[in-house]
């Protein structure tokens, strides 16, 4: 906009001195009617003079404008100053012609003469000006033309432009709030859509495809949520009955080893069916919560699994914890890393559940430990390490930490000393209330 503005400036200046130099021309040519309309009659060599009224209004201007009347060959035959008229009619081209001519400066006009010629009845009426006046009255318009168009239309042109940015980001406020809209929707939210309240007219068809490709993926993840959902839901029950008719059977090494792949597929369909009602259903994190007793129920409830597998489940930390989230969906990760921590302990080992201060849970194993550089691998579904037991399925991890993100915290694995795992289970909600110290040990 401020170029724009120095142009039309420096545009209105080059006009401004055209037409100047219009005026002069235009000037000059009514001098000449001026002098053709006092021409005497008679021959056309013949020298004369013109009335003193005539060549009063060229005299008078101190040799700057002065005319010359030519008969045939060249010949002076009038003038308004003859002094001029000796010293310019060397200058003269061999030939002049009717029109505008140019002359070549003199020790009396620096900047040359301007003239102008037309033939009449076999004479040549030529009007010869001086430069300097008209280059003078040019330059003096043009630079304080130039200096009053520069402090005048300067201020103008900031305030155009202030005017501009103000306009735009009121404008383009609208775009603001749905360019933030588009980066808080998260993988979690499809059903999220950009406000198009208020948008230019410009911008509303690209926020209504991009509403309308966010309805397309909210149907799409509600019919892939909803097919695994139906699946594992679907496949219980025919497993079950496949469990029971195993029951029945006579024990022998085929009906041991079809128990063992029915288990596996209970345990895979069980997994499935918890993270599709995971991602289905909306978490509610408004509960007070006390960690250690989500901590002791998830150990109680895995302790008969614990005596089967020879391993010695301990809790310990913090007696009494107390954070906002969902008792649930924390006693489901909890499940997942102690039962995960149990397939891996040896036997005769003790797997630690330890509550800490400020709002962690750690579950820690004497296993195989994991190779470095894969713990976060192995939190993606179906990512299994390489001494993962037989019949997992890699899901418990993942659920785990999908868990620990809707409480806005997260999960980690890290080798501990000595040999084994920590899992470290971290929450980002605060709980109202501090924990108090528990006894160091409890089993």
């Amino acid at each position: 906009m401020l170029c724009t503005i120095l142009l039309a400036a420096g545009a209105v200046a080059w006009r401004t001195v055209a037409t100047l130099h219009d005026l002069d021309d235009a000037a000059m040519q009514q001098q000449v009617d001026f002098l053709v309309r006092h021409l005497p009659k008679g021959a056309a060599d013949q020298p004369f003079e013109l009335p003193r009224a005539v060549t009063d209004r060229f005299r008078l201007s101190d040799g700057d404008t002065v005319f010359l009347i030519l008969g045939t060959g060249g010949r002076l035959l009038s003038t308004s100053d003859p002094d001029e008229a000796a010293i310019l009619s060397p200058l003269l081209p061999d030939t002049v012609g009717p029109g505008f001519l140019r002359l070549p400066p003199t020790p009396g006009h620096p900047q040359g003469l301007m003239g102008f010629a037309r033939n009449v009845d076999g004479r040549l009426v030529l009007l010869l000006q001086g430069r300097e006046q008209a280059e003078a009255i040019v330059d003096s318009l043009t630079t304080q033309f130039l200096g009053t168009a520069v402090w005048l239309l300067l201020p103008i042109g900031l305030l155009m432009l202030g005017v501009s940015i103000v306009t735009l980001r009121r404008g383009l406020r609208p775009l603001t709030r749905a360019s933030a809209a588009a980066t808080a929707i998260r993988p979690g939210e499809p059903g999220r859509r950009l406000p198009a309240e208020g948008l230019p007219r410009e911008v509303t068809p690209l926020v209504d495809a991009v509403n309308e490709a966010l309805s397309r993926l909210e149907r799409t993840i509600a019919a892939q949520r909803s097919f695994m959902a139906q699946a594992a839901h679907g496949l219980r029950t025919p497993l079950a009955v496949l469990t029971a008719r195993l029951d029945g059977m006579a024990e022998s090494p085929e009906v041991c080893g079809l128990r063992h792949d029915s288990d596996r597929m209970s345990r895979l369909v069980s997994q499935l069916l918890r993270m599709a009602r995971l991602e289905s259903l909306p978490v509610d994190l408004s509960e007070a919560i006390d960690l250690h007793d989500v901590a002791a129920e998830a150990v109680a409830g895995l302790a008969p699994l614990a005596i089967r597998e020879g391993v010695e489940l301990a809790l310990t930390g913090e007696a009494s914890l107390t954070v906002t989230g969902n008792r649930a969906a924390l006693l489901l990760a909890l499940i997942n890393l102690v039962e995960n921590a149990l397939g891996y302990a040896p036997r005769g080992t003790t797997v630690e559940v330890a509550v800490c201060a400020p709002r962690e849970i750690a579950v820690r194993d004497r296993g195989p430990g994991i190779p470095p550089g894969q713990e976060a691998r192995l939190l993606q579904p179906f990512e299994r390490g390489p001494h993962a037991r037989e019949g997992g399925a890699g899901l418990g991890l993942a659920i785990v930490a999908q868990i620990a993100a809707a409480h806005g915290g997260s999960l980690s694995l890290a080798p501990r000393s000595g040999g084994g795992t920590e899992a470290l289970l971290t929450l980002g909600t605060e709980g109202p209330t501090a924990g108090e110290d528990a006894p160091p040990l409890a089993r």
